[in-house]
């Protein structure tokens, strides 16, 4: 039986990403339709590099102690394994027996796990108040402030839920232009939050390098938009290093004429613009400029090539992320045999250090972090690989353990740990983590079973029912996934909803993020004579987009098309 998500994964030393780097010029070069309101910081500090700082001391102290009235920083980290982790041994623990060990007589109800499972280091596991899977024991540490969401449902085609991760959940339909109140998560972050930054909205996902999908159906506004919102909540494609010093130099060259009127009316009557409400967000851009181009020069730097040559080069850094020459190279990889694709983008170990450099230097403000390699989670199985040839020797579902260590976890726990110990400029006494909101998912999670009722009623030879039964995907796409949030505004050491050990399916929630009591919390079924609560739901995608801005102190409400309210309760005092 044909796989049905078949992979060529292929590593490249490849340019990274020619078409988006126009892509994103282009919305630099755009900024200024809206006039002086739409200045941002990436304005700012180009004019003043190639200009130098005309700004008084007056307008100097006017502009800083206007942008202090602002808000405190906020940034928001997506890390996201795409292709579908193992969910029931992550933040959706299931504790089931292991079939490939001793078989039943009815094939639908058994259960299979990887070889190890129940041995030390591979069981269901708790820790204060979060039950866990293996998968999730290297990060642990974190619980304490971390809030787990175990009862989630989405759907079970690759794209379509990439897409509800970014945009939410609403009537999103891929192939329809995106229309001017459509945002992705990331993208409404950055319209609150993201004016003073030069990057203020990073990504390393591309959404169109699945090769499921046919690019000839994705033109312009369709599927994932990258230009929804104003200027600076526009997605910026990250890329490699070399790719995003290419973005910087360019953005550093480029000498944009409406943009230095804008800058150089708003220079011109700077005494008004600072005095004003109306134009705070501008200011905030114009200061940050300002003290970023002032520590250039304070330093007798200048943001010239040589700078930008030495950015994500910091030998300590690169020995912490352990990043290898590998790791920043592009891969390309085929699905089911169409063109091979790539994501333009490093391992998630460069993600993350780069990450980290850019929100520590100011200048960015909302990351996408995804896994390089296309579908590497997209760990698809037939029954029959469960055993040996021999059809009784044990070999068991596909182990991720190597790859939530490589891809998430060791790269994961040196981001948070320097985080948390950086201090964060502009919130006096608070640490970088302590103002970031972090949300680690997954599209979907992956099946343990397989149903042969159907097989078996068929009116075929019991041969090709065997066949049919040996060939049965018991590693496909699962609706049943999960979530974790951390930072600075969660309420940690928690955790809401759980697995039913007998349905395998997400036991409904209610709005206090507690159990539905219509439920049994250990077999996930109906209690005899319950109906379930009217109240009571199961969180997705849209919920999770809510609560990531509802942690930041964003009211998600008309942020976009997303129709599924935050869950209140993963906030501290929500």
């Amino acid at each position: 039986m044909k796989d049905p998500c078949d992979v060529d994964p292929r590593r490249l030393s490849a340019r990274a990403g020619e078409q988006v780097m126009k892509m994103n010029r282009r919305t630099l070069l755009g900024r200024t339709a809206a006039g002086v309101a739409g200045l941002g910081c990436a304005d700012f500090l180009r004019f003043f590099l190639q200009n130098g700082d005309p700004a008084s001391s007056r307008d100097a102290v006017m502009a800083a102690e206007a942008a202090k009235q602002g808000r405190e920083p906020r940034f928001l980290i997506y890390w996201y394994m795409e292709g579908g982790w193992e969910s029931y041994d992550m933040f959706s623990p299931v504790m089931t027996p292991n079939h490939i060990f001793q078989r039943l007589d009815d094939i639908s109800k058994e259960r299979y796990r990887v070889l190890n499972f129940g041995k030390p280091g591979y069981g269901i596991y708790k820790q204060g108040n979060i039950r866990y899977g293996y998968l999730a024991e290297a990060g642990k540490h974190h619980f304490p402030y971390t809030a787990v969401l175990s009862s989630m449902h989405t759907g079970s085609f690759h794209s379509g839920e990439r897409l509800n991760v970014h945009m939410g959940s609403y009537n999103l339909r891929l192939q329809a232009e995106r229309e001017d109140d459509e945002r992705s998560v990331t993208q409404a972050f950055a319209e609150v939050y993201g004016q003073p930054y030069v990057l203020p909205n990073l990504s390393w996902h591309y959404w169109l390098s699945d090769g499921e999908l046919n690019e000839v159906q994705y033109t312009g506004r369709k599927g994932y938009y990258h230009a929804l919102g104003p200027s600076h909540a526009h997605t910026i494609y990250a890329g490699t290093p070399v790719n995003l010093k290419q973005f910087l130099l360019r953005m550093h060259q480029t000498s944009a004429d409406p943009v230095n009127r804008e800058i150089q009316k708003f220079l011109d009557d700077s005494h008004r613009y600072l005095k004003s409400d109306q134009h705070l967000e501008v200011v905030r851009s114009y200061n940050s400029a300002r003290e970023i181009y002032q520590n250039l020069v304070s330093q007798g730097l200048k943001l010239d090539e040589t700078v930008l040559g030495n950015l994500f080069v910091n030998r300590e850094l690169r020995q912490k992320f352990e990043i290898k020459p590998e790791d920043e190279l592009i891969t390309y990889t085929s699905v089911n045999g169409n063109k091979a694709r790539t994501k333009f983008s490093p391992r998630s170990n460069v993600q993350a250090m780069m990450t980290y450099e850019l929100m520590r230097a100011g200048l960015g403000c909302t990351f996408f972090v995804e896994t390089r390699d296309i579908r590497r989670f997209d760990s698809h199985f037939n029954r029959s690989g469960l055993w040996q040839a021999d059809r009784r020797t044990p070999r068991g579902q596909p182990d991720q353990t190597q790859m939530m260590a490589e891809d998430l976890w060791k790269p994961f726990n040196t981001l948070v740990e320097l985080l948390r110990t950086t201090p964060c400029p502009g919130a006096p006494g608070k640490s970088l983590f302590d103002v970031t909101t972090i949300v680690l998912t997954s599209e979907f999670g992956r099946t343990i079973h397989g149903e042969v009722d159907a097989i078996q009623q068929m009116k075929i030879s019991d041969e090709e029912k065997q066949k049919m039964i040996d060939g049965q995907d018991i590693s496909q796409h699962w609706k049943v996934t999960s979530a974790a949030f951390m930072g600075g505004a969660v309420k940690g050491d928690s955790q809401y909803g759980g697995i039913g050990e007998s349905t395998l399916l997400a036991i409904p929630i209610m709005p206090d993020g507690s159990l539905d009591p219509a439920y049994d919390p250990n077999t996930g079924e109906l209690k005899p004579d319950a109906q379930k609560s009217e109240k009571s739901f199961i969180p997705n995608h849209g919920d999770v987009y809510s609560t990531a801005l509802y942690l930041a102190d964003i009211d998600p409400k008309g942020r976009g098309r997303n129709d599924r309210p935050p869950l209140r309760f993963i906030k501290k005092g929500g």
